[in-house]
């Protein structure tokens, strides 16, 4: 085993296959608590051990102010340099449309092409890899309900989407008692986040109405809703669109819980690669390789990491094979 550690990110390496497992999100939490992809390189690690390689972990904060997002788009000179202010008076809307595109904001030029060379020398390190896993985490939220982990697939080889899918069925076969096993802690892992999502709501606008809220809570809301009105009871949803209260939110979560099928591997259900744009940038095109963007719900990443490197190593097993 070899390891580097860069400015910015640290490389392992070990002899195996030719893959890589990428952690762009995995820095410190500056400022916010959902500023990095939690236990997003435990996972990474655990498989990286198993089939060896090349595992990338990002150790710098994805805040814009100080560090940069891996997995977002190269700013122009002028257009990270002009972001600074913005980013520096906290102007919430602007910076959350920033921060769907763009890596990093700098107070100047040689701030720019210091974050610049960070960049380019992170994406660097997995260029010639036959198989990448961009290695990410998503919230315990009802968006992703029953997903327990989604999976994206960017490739140019010709792989038919149903043996896709027929990957996926024989993994969640597999797995079935285990998913059966879990799946109450999953869903009160779901209705923790919920409680902690209000909470934040409260804190940050004295108000849980949607014309108050940023565009990132409201959107976030908003596809939350859209899982729980498909799994919730018709009293309680009634409730909630007379009275949009958290009591009554929280209430109509709860009783979509109680409907929503047992936990398992989704194929781009959740997630559809839209802010990739690092990885699309500095990937693509893949030609004959394989990139996987592999979303684990935080529950699975904290509580059951082994088994989620099991299932990725299953995963990449089964993807060899076609």
């Amino acid at each position: 085993m070899e390891c580097y550690f860069k400015k910015g990110y640290s490389v392992y390496t070990e002899k195996g296959k030719s893959i890589a497992m990428i952690c762009p999100h995995s820095g410190p939490a500056l400022q916010s608590v959902s500023a990095r992809d939690d236990n997003s390189e435990t996972v990474a690690s655990l498989l990286w051990s198993k089939v060896g390689g090349k595992l990338i972990v990002s150790n710098i904060s994805r805040n814009r102010l100080y560090g940069l997002d891996f997995n977002r788009d190269i700013p122009s000179l002028k257009t990270a340099t002009n972001a600074f202010e913005v980013f520096k008076m906290n102007d919430k809307e602007k910076v959350s449309d920033y921060m769907k595109k763009y890596s990093w904001v700098a107070k100047d030029e040689d701030e720019y092409y210091e974050k610049l060379k960070i960049y380019q020398g992170f994406w660097a390190e997995v260029q010639d890899e036959a198989y990448i896993l961009l290695i990410h985490r998503a919230f315990d939220r009802m968006k992703i309900v029953p997903s327990i982990m989604d999976i994206l697939v960017f490739t140019e080889r010709k792989i038919q989407k149903k043996k896709v899918n027929d990957i996926i069925t024989n993994i969640n076969t597999k797995y079935f008692d285990f998913f059966r096993k879990i799946e109450m802690d999953y869903k009160n892992a779901v209705l923790t986040e919920t409680k902690r999502m209000i909470l934040n709501i409260l804190r940050l606008y004295n108000s849980f109405d949607l014309t108050k809220m940023s565009s990132e809570y409201r959107e976030a809301i908003l596809k939350d809703l859209e899982k729980i009105e498909k799994y919730s009871d018709r009293i309680s949803l009634k409730r909630l669109k007379t009275n949009f209260s958290p009591g009554n939110y929280l209430e109509a979560v709860k009783y979509a819980l109680d409907k929503v099928p047992l936990p398992e591997i989704t194929m781009e259900t959740v997630f559809d690669g839209g802010s990739a744009f690092g990885p699309k940038r500095k990937l693509f095109p893949v030609k004959d390789r394989i990139v996987l963007q592999v979303e684990p719900c935080l529950f699975l990443n904290f509580w059951h990491p082994q088994m989620a490197a099991k299932i990725l190593e299953d995963i990449m097993h089964e993807f060899e094979s076609l």
